[in-house]
């Protein structure tokens, strides 16, 4: 599933900034999805009957 993903253009940015007076930094994540991703899912029958 995490090729699929990365295939139809899903990205996942973290950033990690460092707190004063704390071990642990503080992390933010961003999921990007692009508009069209549902079009881009779509599984054709050329690349199912190749599969099996």
């Amino acid at each position: 599933m995490a090729a699929d993903l990365l295939r139809v253009g899903v990205k996942c940015t973290i950033k990690r900034t460092k707190v004063k007076g704390a071990r642990a930094p503080h992390i933010r994540m961003r999921l990007m999805i692009p508009k069209d991703v549902r079009d881009r899912l779509i599984l054709k029958e050329d690349d199912f009957a190749e599969a099996f």
